[in-house]
């Protein structure tokens, strides 16, 4: 088992995401930035900063692994109270951050920088988007960016209340809400840009069209087994294809080609819930996840023809003994970065050279 680098800072990270680079489709900065959210004691969007690894001088191997020893691994550089815990986080742009909440709703936050170097959150927006039939706030369990090119990308949410919610990121007073279930939805992705994919706590896959919610296009089920749901993602290129993560601590990879008969495997990653599911942003052959086991996990999948090249690498800390509550990798970085909250209080981070990115 691999070792993850680890920071204590006193609070339990429920949610966490990589800034969009302020300029350009790649980071020509020093400096990355990426934002956690917590919960329980420390209700609080954070914002943080840590160094690219694409601009670490080479010259000294040894000088360089003293110096990442001996330096944290981030650097607190603006926070700001929230309303209610923080269940996800989305980064829709390099200045903007939009969070689900215990109390049911989503909020956008503003991120501003000085020319003095100093930084900023603050709320711009907040609407309730999911609430039960008595009127009482339902956790919105989760987040997703409509992929597009679009000025005005959607952000959709889903909750507690078997509802959906989405609206464009400028106007969420434009929301639209919709009853899809009637369990419990923990994930929402979008595999394409008219099209959203919810989890459900019934162990249920559904596909809707955007332009259509109210009719749902297609179930999928594990017939052979009883899932709960707690995660899902959409593969970034294959629109066919979706990962979930189970309360038993499988990650499971659908083929929805043929809606009518979808194929799915199932890979036994970890010992207890998956949190987090996420196909990696540096090759999309491998799904990252994390669990209530305290550890992450790298799997390899590939086609049938290629079985000895799978795999799972699994990442832990010493002094990580919690639950991995959350993660996010950094898709702007020849590095493989992985950064990742948990309940013990911890930043978690692995670093991977390109060349080196393997399971073995």
């Amino acid at each position: 088992m691999n070792s993850l680098q680890v920071q204590p800072v006193a609070r339990k990270i429920t949610g966490i995401r990589w800034l969009p680079p302020r300029a350009g489709n790649a980071y020509t900065d020093t400096d990355l930035y990426f934002v956690s959210g917590s919960s329980a004691k420390h209700k609080e969007l954070v914002l943080w900063t840590t160094a690219n690894p694409d601009f670490q001088q080479t010259s000294d191997d040894n000088d360089n692994v003293d110096a990442e020893t001996s330096s944290p691994l981030a650097t607190l550089v603006a926070k700001v109270k929230h309303d209610g815990d923080v269940h996800d986080i989305a980064a829709p742009a390099s200045d903007i951050v939009a969070t689900a909440s215990s109390f049911g709703t989503i909020s956008i936050y503003n991120i501003g920088h000085t020319d003095s170097g100093d930084s900023s959150l603050s709320l711009r927006e907040a609407v309730t988007a999911h609430k039960f039939a008595n009127g009482e706030p339902a956790v919105a369990t989760s987040l997703s960016v409509q992929p597009t090119n679009s000025a005005d990308a959607e952000i959709a949410s889903c909750g507690e209340d078997g509802r959906i919610a989405y609206a464009p990121i400028s106007r969420l007073d434009a929301l639209q809400r919709h009853e899809v279930d009637s369990t419990v939805i923990t994930g929402v992705c979008w595999p394409m840009p008219t099209q959203l994919a919810i989890a459900t706590r019934a162990g249920q896959v559904k596909l809707f069209d955007r332009r259509a919610p109210a009719e749902v296009q297609a179930v999928f089920v594990d017939p052979s087994n009883t899932y709960e749901f707690e995660c899902i993602a959409a593969h970034p290129s294959q629109s066919f294809r979706l990962a979930t993560g189970t309360d038993t601590g499988a990650v499971l990879l659908w083929d929805i080609r043929n809606p009518k008969k979808p194929t799915m495997e199932a890979f036994n990653v970890h010992e207890s819930n998956v949190w987090s599911v996420g196909f990696h942003s540096s090759d999309a052959a491998k799904i990252v996840s994390c669990s209530e086991d305290a550890s992450l996990a790298v799997t390899q999948w590939v086609s049938d023809s290629d079985r000895q090249s799978r795999g799972v690498r699994h990442l832990s800390g010493f002094f990580n003994t919690l639950s991995v509550n959350c993660f996010d990798v950094c898709p702007f970085t020849r590095t493989s970065i992985i950064i990742a909250g948990s309940d013990s209080g911890n930043l978690l981070m692995e670093k991977t050279a390109a060349s080196d990115f393997a399971i073995y």
